[in-house]
């Protein structure tokens, strides 16, 4: 079981053809390693494979992002570690959930949850492979003793990039005042700025992961046109029931990328990957 009595698990999902250092790292020292699906590339497996410890176990299940190659992974798993038992899914909303497992391990939503209901341990670990808009990087390490367990959360770093354009200030931050550096597309009417509820917070703002490739494209292209009337990012996220932080990541990809298309803007978010049309 490894080095101690206590198992030491690596909780990883969502890898999308990258395996980053850190994530190895957490796989080399860990007595099992869990992948709650989206891996994407086959290479990926075998380079996990290729850093496990010796009679150290490794459970996959298929995430809706897994190609032909992945056809026969199992869409869930059920196993024990200890005496404590586990169910493995990589979206936890299109199946249903055991009532006898202690533990329910997911992934999909690229976003760290470890909540204790009812008794029961509900854990996704998050992305550790490409990053989704702006969600951070994380893992998860699950130690089990006994019947007991404990999570620990893994905050994986990634390098900021910043792109230098000659004769242009920040464009990395430009986005913020996009109404004042962008002007109105011929034969469409300019808007004046005006202040509008913050939707940030809001219950019911639309929420880009739970969107199809097709909705979230249309969103996109309404952003687009919000941008080129003028309107600030407050406005158009209150327009459109989003959470500014969405609008104004649309907005950096735009000014960071002259000449992109809302088909581009898509593809720079990988949303292609991430959510079934």
């Amino acid at each position: 079981m490894g080095r101690n009595s206590v198992m030491q698990i690596a909780v990883i999902s969502d890898t999308h053809d990258v395996l980053r250092e850190e994530v190895l790292k957490q796989i080399r020292m860990a007595d099992a390693v869990i992948h709650a699906g989206d891996v994407c590339n086959p290479d990926i497996v075998e380079q996990i494979r290729a850093n496990l410890q010796k009679d150290a176990g490794f459970y996959l299940v298929r995430g809706n992002a897994d190609g032909a190659w992945a056809k026969e992974l199992p869409e869930t798993l059920e196993f024990a570690f200890e005496q404590v038992r586990i169910f493995v899914v990589h979206d936890r909303k299109k199946t249903v959930i055991p009532d006898d497992c202690d533990i329910v391990i997911c992934g999909h939503t690229h976003k760290f949850q470890a909540e204790t209901m009812d008794g029961r341990l509900f854990l996704n670990p998050g992305g550790c492979g490409r990053r989704r808009f702006r969600l951070e990087l994380t893992m998860a390490v699950l130690y089990i003793d006994g019947k007991t367990w404990r999570v620990e959360k893994i905050a994986l770093e990634e390098p900021v990039k910043q792109s230098v354009e000659t004769g242009k200030e920040n464009l990395a931050n430009a986005a913020v005042g996009i109404a004042e550096d962008i002007t109105a597309s011929a034969g469409e009417k300019e808007c004046t700025p005006v202040a509008t509820e913050d939707t940030s917070g809001r219950e019911n703002a639309i929420d880009p992961l739970e969107l199809s490739s097709g909705e979230l494209l249309h969103l996109i292209e309404k952003i687009l046109r919000g941008m080129k009337r003028g309107k600030n990012i407050p406005r158009i996220a209150g327009e459109l029931n989003m959470e500014p932080s969405f609008v104004d990541e649309i907005c950096r990809i735009y000014v960071t990328h002259p000449g992109v298309t809302a088909n581009g803007i898509l593809d720079k978010l990988e949303v292609n990957r991430h959510i079934g049309a």
